[in-house]
């Protein structure tokens, strides 16, 4: 049985932060999309990269733990697709945003074989438990030399 971990972060040209696609497929493998904000250019047609890791197995059974964790500690921060709306005042690209204070969030993710979600929801970039989460740290750690620096 192969399980799948999923991490989206939506990109925001205003801000010329990357859209990120991250992915475990439950062995030792992982990789990262980052798509990234030309201003003024939809983002269909802006740069897309694609960059692989391999992870320790230890590493990856933490990072599947911290999302049952978050779930299991953090209830009220994960928050359902009801409590989201989906922004799209630019061109070609949805930013997930939490409906009663728009901030940009978060979408995670597990499943077992590709078909059925064990925990799936959203939570706010600003979340201190998102931010502390070793599932953001590693991630943010692994794809930091890939992002553009802000200008």
């Amino acid at each position: 049985m192969t399980n799948i971990l999923y991490y989206f972060r939506p990109g925001e040209e205003a801000r010329m932060l990357a859209r990120c696609q991250f992915g475990i497929n439950g062995k030792r493998e992982c990789g990262a999309i980052l798509t990234y904000p030309i201003k003024g250019y939809p983002w269909r047609k802006n740069i897309i990269k694609d960059f692989t890791f391999n992870l320790d197995r230890d590493v990856i059974a933490t990072l599947f733990g911290e999302v049952v964790r978050l779930k299991t500690y953090f209830p009220n921060e994960c928050l359902t697709n009801d409590q989201l709306w989906s922004d799209k005042s630019e061109k070609a690209n949805a930013i997930t945003r939490e409906a009663t204070s728009g901030i940009l969030c978060h979408t995670i993710g597990t499943m077992r074989n590709g078909k059925d979600w064990d925990e799936y929801f959203s939570m706010r970039e600003d979340s201190q438990a998102l931010l502390s989460s070793m599932l953001y740290i590693t991630i943010a750690r692994l794809i930091a030399p890939y992002e553009i620096p802000k200008c």
